[in-house]
């Protein structure tokens, strides 16, 4: 057992100088920048769980349309869990380090739109519109997802207090395609 203690102090030391060697040597995360100035993009996760919390409150009857590969059918209900029902809405963060260097961002009458320029990102472009008071009027996104053995499309929009879409159509390789779309009106 001496032989094992003996050398524990070399090797402890040695290791601790691997790590802050393989450390120091690791770039930080890329950050968006605008003229040299860091910026953080609008958060979406925390606009949507708003939303979540709001329509939870007020608990709303909506309509609800789901079409599954050119079956529709549409019903009249509540939604017992928002949280689920907003899920591919509050999966989408513009603050991924993912992302950071490749969004164009551009603003033109109450609209702000992030564009993609990497086509190997899920994200292809997020508009946001703004009313006169600067709240979200309606957020739509467009994601794509391309690889050897399946591509998606998805499609979302939500218009506060008013509606929201979820489309997506998948085509799976050996498989074959797969769409649906979900449609609730909140009026």
């Amino acid at each position: 057992m001496y032989w094992y203690t003996k050398h524990l102090p070399k090797k402890l030391a040695m290791a601790g100088l691997l790590a802050i060697a393989f450390f120091s040597c690791s770039s930080p995360a890329p950050q968006q920048h605008i003229n040299g100035i860091q910026q953080e993009l609008f958060d979406i996760p925390s606009f949507i769980q708003q939303q979540i919390d709001s329509l939870k409150q007020a608990n709303p009857t909506i309509n609800k349309t789901v079409i599954k590969d050119m079956q529709e059918e549409t019903k009249a209900l509540p939604i017992k869990d928002w949280e689920s029902e907003f899920s591919s809405f509050k999966a989408i963060d513009l603050n991924k380090p993912a992302y950071a260097g490749f969004i164009d961002i551009d603003t033109v009458d109450g609209v702000l739109e992030y564009n993609f320029t990497n086509p190997d990102l899920d994200l292809s472009c997020v508009r946001i519109a703004f009313d006169d008071q600067g709240k979200v009027k309606m957020l739509s996104v467009d994601k794509h997802v391309h690889n050897t053995l399946y591509q998606t499309s998805e499609f979302l929009v939500y218009e506060t207090g008013n509606f929201y879409i979820v489309e997506k159509n998948q085509k799976v390789l050996l498989m074959g395609d797969n769409y649906y779309k979900v449609q609730g009106n909140l009026k």
